[in-house]
């Protein structure tokens, strides 16, 4: 007998959409002016300018950081569609939230982390928190300069933050109040330049890749790529981008290991523009996700999910 197993995720990516008050999943290979497969979107889900977005699939939810006033984070099951109500909501004067942008989920410590472009801080809940909840511990005052995007590295045990202000920085997983960051990079050599926006990692090659509006080196916009561990006034090891690259004003990144692909969330221009791992410098993408029929309205943040994963564990490529 032929053994069946659930399927959690077949190749999607989620983008939150900020003028659209709207979270748009798409097909991971989806080109053109494609609709998507699912919109999460209306008056009960309490969208306001949705900006991180972050996806538990071993809890099969959705997490959005809203940057409109009231400030908050809302959660929905991840399959949601349509005029969807959260299944929890932080929001209120005891979270601390101030102009939140990214989000991160750390399923094997049940915590997420939010970045609060406003607050210079990185606030820290409980996985299930809801209401006007205070954080379990907040990063204040270590040499933010406009944190927009966070990630959790639990293998590490570290938080990384893309600074608006020209700056990555990052810290102990379980850091708490000022506390000085392990590793910084900034500098001319980097080239950012009111950057970096988005990070992503890639455990495979033990890098970060980060969103970079301006590129002062050789050309702009930009994805550029660092060694994790890389410190101080670095270059970068690999740089994607240019006039005919088709980002504009790029924000979130998200990483396809299957294919080797890097997806950028184009926030000037309504688009979400894939590229080749292995095609450096000034190029072209390889697909590109534009027009009406996606819904995409001012995209932030991008969430890859290569598929199928599956409830079981089991993996089709063995």
């Amino acid at each position: 007998m032929v053994p069946t197993h659930t399927a959690l995720a077949q190749d999607e990516i989620y983008v939150s959409n900020s003028n659209s008050n709207s979270v748009t999943v798409h097909a991971i290979n989806a080109n053109g002016n494609a609709a998507p497969l699912r919109v999460l979107a209306g008056n009960a889900t309490g969208l306001g300018s949705p900006s991180g977005i972050a996806v538990d699939l071993i809890n099969n939810e959705l997490f959005v950081v809203n940057k409109s006033l009231p400030y908050s984070v809302t959660v929905y099951p991840r399959l949601a569609n349509g005029n969807v109500a959260p299944l929890r909501t932080i929001s209120g004067a005891l979270t601390d939230l101030n102009d939140p942008r990214g989000i991160a989920v750390d399923t094997l410590n049940n915590e997420i982390a939010v970045a609060n472009r406003a607050g210079f801080s990185v606030t820290v809940y409980s996985r299930t928190s809801t209401g006007n909840v205070a954080p379990l511990r907040t990063l204040l005052n270590t040499g933010f300069s406009n944190p927009w995007g966070v990630l959790i590295d639990v293998a590490h045990n570290e938080i990384a933050v893309a600074n608006n202000g020209n700056l990555l920085s990052v810290y102990p997983r379980t850091g708490n109040g000022n506390v000085a960051p392990i590793r910084t990079i900034s500098g001319s050599n980097t080239g950012f330049n009111n950057g970096p926006i988005g990070i992503a990692l890639d455990p495979g090659r033990d890098s970060y890749y980060v969103t970079n509006p301006f590129y002062e080196i050789t050309f702009d916009p930009a994805v550029l790529k660092f060694p994790r561990t890389a410190s101080g006034n670095v270059s970068a090891t690999a740089v994607w981008g240019g006039s005919s690259s088709g980002m504009s004003s790029p924000n979130g990144v998200a990483l396809n290991a299957d294919t080797d692909e890097i997806m950028v969330a184009n926030s000037g221009g309504n688009s979400v523009t894939v590229y080749s791992q292995f095609l450096t410098g000034a190029i072209t993408s390889l697909r590109t996700l534009v027009g009406a029929n996606t819904q995409l309205g001012n995209p932030q943040f991008i969430v890859a999910l290569p598929g199928p994963l599956f409830a079981d564990g089991f993996d089709p490529a063995q």
